[in-house]
């Protein structure tokens, strides 16, 4: 594995990892019943979202891991529903 490959894995991997701690923070503060199936889902979806933030070097080339991370966390913290109403409010604003 070339020493490009491998940054590229580390990346998505602590993106991942930022992206599940932050997702299961937010789960483990929630009153809702938890079961395994709903932790299992919601990690997943956390880890996915999270490893999303490496998209935001398409706006900003030079971006460092800990904003990436930071970015990660934030997505991951909103989770699914959270990233589907402010598409719905930014995206319907003007219309």
């Amino acid at each position: 594995m070339s020493p490009g490959e491998q940054q590229v894995t580390k990346t998505v991997a602590v993106l991942g990892l930022a992206g599940f701690i932050a997702g299961l923070g937010t789960l483990l503060a929630s009153k809702e019943h938890l079961t395994v199936r709903i932790v299992i889902g919601r990690a997943i979806s956390s880890i996915v979202l999270g490893v999303t933030a490496s998209l935001s070097i398409l706006w900003y080339p030079d971006i460092t891991l800990e904003t990436k991370i930071a970015i990660a966390c934030g997505i991951a913290s909103l989770g699914t529903s959270g990233l589907e109403r402010l598409y719905q409010k930014f995206w319907y604003r003007g219309r």
